[in-house]
């Protein structure tokens, strides 16, 4: 039977933020909520098992009673996998390694970018669906949670049939020392400050250098100010680097939601694919807005562009599969019409 995993992350969008910034914070029952939404999708494919993260709120424990009180969807073989009471982002990564021994086709998440980093690190040939429930979102597709759990099933019974709505993404490698630390499916930050601390990165003033994939304006965070200095730059599988200055180009960005602030750049470049960049410290980096590794001195960071992660178009999947159900329709009329 094919296996769709599902990874809702309580400790998601809880971070230092809501404090700074106007982000909100998405409760267990909201996530609950969104975690039905997704199994009535699911539900609606016969035949797939469901593998999930075991956190400690019961998400999809929770989920699962909601539609059994409502008889919205019949039975589904739905578990949970990988560590016993998922706590952090070790846990997530260990979660989507083991849905990909398990022989799952695809994972739902419901999470912000360091969810999906973790999910890609522990499984780097996932194809994702990502729904935005963290902070920074700049990485999600923002679809109705049943539709990505529909698309999802029918990917998972056939992948090949729906394989050209699996689409790569750039992602950007880490090395520091000449080991790989890490790979960032968004940006990776040098900030001033040299302590990890509360992870989260919410004081512009610290920023010191940066290189983002997948600029868009319409987002806040980096991504979203390299949308604005580089508008080209999604339509490319290019990357910006961004060096900050007390005295630059002053842009007013919103490095957070409902925090519209202005940030200084220096100056703003495309990084080639075959190009590497050098980040050196002292300082500390921000793997997709979480600080990870404090560099020391003139200690070096080397970052380069790398395959990312994989994403399931889902309206691609509707599209595709809706149009294989009106050929079946507009065939079955045919015959009946023209039969005795």
């Amino acid at each position: 039977m094919p296996i769709v995993g599902l990874i809702s992350h309580s400790g998601a969008a809880r971070d230092v933020r809501r404090l700074t910034s106007l982000a909100r914070t998405i409760d267990v029952h909201e996530r609950a909520n969104v975690a039905a939404r997704i199994l009535a999708g699911l539900a609606a494919t016969p035949d797939v098992c469901v593998r999930f993260l075991d956190e400690p709120t019961r998400i999809v424990e929770r989920a699962l009673r909601m539609l059994a009180a409502q008889a919205r969807a019949g039975p589904l073989d739905a578990r949970p996998l990988g560590p016993l009471g998922a706590r952090n982002a070790t846990d997530t990564r260990a979660c989507s390694a083991a849905l990909a021994l398990a022989g799952a086709e695809c994972v739902i998440t419901h999470g912000g970018d360091g969810t999906n980093r973790a999910v890609a690190s522990g499984w780097p040939d996932a194809v994702i669906v990502p729904l935005p429930g963290g902070t920074n979102n700049a990485f999600a597709t923002c679809v109705d949670p049943t539709a990505a759990g529909l698309a999802a099933g029918l990917y998972a019974t056939d992948p090949q049939r729906f394989a050209s709505h699996v689409r790569g993404t750039t992602g950007l490698s880490i090395a520091v020392d000449g080991v790989a630390a890490e790979t960032a499916i968004v940006d990776v930050a040098l900030v001033s400050d040299q302590w990890l601390g509360a992870r989260a990165l919410w004081d512009p003033s610290h920023l010191l250098e940066a290189v983002v994939v997948g600029g868009d304006p319409s987002i806040p965070g980096l991504a979203g100010l390299a949308g604005i200095l580089a508008p080209d730059v999604a339509d490319h599988p290019d990357a910006v680097h961004l060096r900050f200055a007390r005295q630059g180009r002053r842009i007013l960005a919103p490095l957070g939601p409902g925090q519209l602030v202005p940030v200084h750049i220096r100056d703003c470049r495309r990084v080639s694919r075959d190009e590497t960049i050098e980040l050196c410290g002292p300082g500390t980096l921000a793997f997709d807005g979480e600080r990870q590794v404090v560099l020391h001195d003139t200690q070096p960071a080397r970052i380069r562009l790398a395959a990312g992660a994989r994403v399931l178009d889902v309206a691609g999947v509707l599209r595709t599969h809706a149009r294989h159900e009106a050929a079946l329709t507009i065939g079955s009329r045919q015959t009946i019409q023209g039969g005795p």
